[in-house]
């Protein structure tokens, strides 16, 4: 039974001592947003107490989860933001605008399906001033391109025979906006010897969950968490190229779900350079890199570091000679997903944004490097430096490498 009622997750651990409200990025840039303790534990306790108070305010949570790594309680303050956003949908309502945004994966399809023309549609300044009057979408806003030749044309492959086997959770935006990415993920995998496949599945749920759609997002995640297990039981292992959906599946569905399936499915779900590292770890990765002389500069996203697992796209691209890559010391990049398209949060977008953009702009590299989607939207909005998918740079290099062996006779 899905169901948008609270979880019984513990909040009175919850000692008031603000590292969540210090460490929100939201909080740091406007009042508007009541801060992640009092949208969460104080929010729930009032909520035990059955004096629920539908605030306003929760929906200027952009779901980032650094108040969950700030917590010294562990304290899931993410999650109880996250039905408290739900909750307060259920009571108010949403706007089209948020029922549209909640849903990228059919977005996606049917955009990508005349790509060339919703690509010109979105630059079009007219267009792009109605949809503001009657979407709330500001016409600043950059938008990613879609792509008509989509990973779904391109890729179709459901099963794997190698000893090692990947079960590939494409994600919506390598799906439908950057399909290179998954190709480049693919190349890269051939070059190690293991086979991808790709399960049936649906978006991770996350722009659901961060536009109060919990009941949506929870169907999603269901269907998922089954559709993934029938690979892992058979050994595979769940490889994904987008930070976001990674912690969806890592993360988000075992606290929202708290089903055994969702804890087991977990157990086998990887980052692309995670899976990579671990691989180089164990002496299984092939490092037959060609040589890349360039210098890039890393950006974090916000759903890497809730991961807890480091920066493991600069520990693998750090194998490849030649190639210089260092993190960038910079906060979140004020996107957020669907939060960043919003006209009422667009200013706190850019604010959001601002560090980001200055400490990427003073880093010496020729290019930024990144996993996330949408974080590299806002770095191509507000930054004048290209970006590319550690995927992208590895596959690269696979490829410089073959290109000087010597052609068997």
């Amino acid at each position: 039974m899905l169901s948008t009622a609270y979880p019984k997750a513990s909040f009175d651990q919850c000692i008031k001592c603000n590292a969540c409200v210090v460490n929100c990025p939201v909080s740091n840039v406007t009042l508007e947003f009541g801060g992640p303790k009092h949208m969460g534990p104080e929010l729930k306790r009032l909520v035990e107490n059955n004096e629920y108070i539908n605030d306003s305010r929760i929906d200027y949570c952009t779901m980032c989860g650094n108040c969950d790594i700030a917590c010294p309680e562990n304290v899931h303050v993410f999650t109880l933001n996250a039905f408290a956003k739900a909750r307060h949908i259920e009571l108010t309502g949403s706007k089209f605008r948020d029922l549209i945004l909640s849903n990228a994966e059919s977005v996606g399809k049917l955009a990508s399906a005349f790509g060339p023309i919703t690509n010109a549609a979105m630059k079009t300044k007219p267009i792009r001033k109605i949809m503001e009057g009657i979407m709330d979408i500001p016409a600043e806003r950059r938008f990613p391109e879609y792509r008509f030749k989509n990973f779904k044309r391109i890729y179709k492959k459901k099963t794997a025979n190698t000893e090692r086997k990947i079960a590939y959770f494409v994600g919506c935006s390598a799906m439908y906006n950057n399909p290179e990415v998954a190709e480049a993920f693919v190349k890269v995998m051939e070059y190690n010897g293991i086979e991808v496949a790709v399960p049936d599945q649906k978006c991770c749920g996350v722009p659901m969950f961060a536009n109060g759609k919990m009941k949506q997002g929870l169907k999603n995640a269901e269907y998922n968490v089954k559709s993934f297990l029938e690979y892992t039981r058979k050994g595979y292992d769940v490889v994904l190229t987008c930070t976001s959906c990674t912690t969806a599946l890592k993360k988000e569905y075992t606290h929202f779900l708290k089903t055994e399936e969702a804890f087991e499915l977990a157990e086998h779900v990887y980052d692309a350079d995670e899976y990579l590292r671990m691989l180089n770890e164990t002496g299984e990765l092939n490092t037959n890199f060609g040589e890349v002389n360039e210098k890039a500069g890393y950006y974090t996203p916000c759903h890497m570091k809730t991961q807890g697992i480091g920066n493991p796209a600069v520990d693998v691209l750090s194998l490849i000679p030649g190639y210089e890559i260092s993190t960038v010391p910079a906060d979140c990049c004020g996107q957020c997903g669907t939060y960043g398209f919003k006209k009422e949060k667009y200013e706190v977008s850019m604010a959001l944004g601002k560090s980001m953009a200055e400490a990427i702009e003073e880093d010496d590299s020729t290019y930024t490097v990144t996993e996330c989607g949408m974080c590299t939207n806002q770095l191509l909005q507000l930054t004048s430096k290209k970006v590319k998918h550690p995927m992208t740079v590895l596959a690269e290099a696979y490829e410089k490498a073959a290109s000087k062996e010597p052609v068997k006779a």
